[in-house]
């Protein structure tokens, strides 16, 4: 598996150290499982350069639903 150095000032490594103690993982699965989340949620390169860019009239907003097409509510 590779490996990699992370240099990191005190306080933020102390405040790492804190949250791997409390979720009692390993300081390297938790930084691991930060990068893969991180890399997870981001938006692929140019995602935001497309809003707006369909210049034809099929993607128009639909009229709203009315309230009535709910379903009732389960009593608890």
């Amino acid at each position: 598996m590779p490996q990699i150095s992370l240099y990191i000032d005190k306080e933020l490594y102390k405040e790492v150290e804190a949250v791997v103690k409390k979720k009692d993982v390993s300081m390297s699965s938790f930084v691991s499982n930060v990068l893969k989340e991180y890399l997870d949620n981001s938006w692929p390169e140019g995602f935001f350069d497309l809003y707006g860019s369909i210049g034809e009239n099929s993607f128009e907003e639909p009229e709203e639903l009315p309230f009535s097409l709910d379903a009732p509510r389960e009593t608890l």
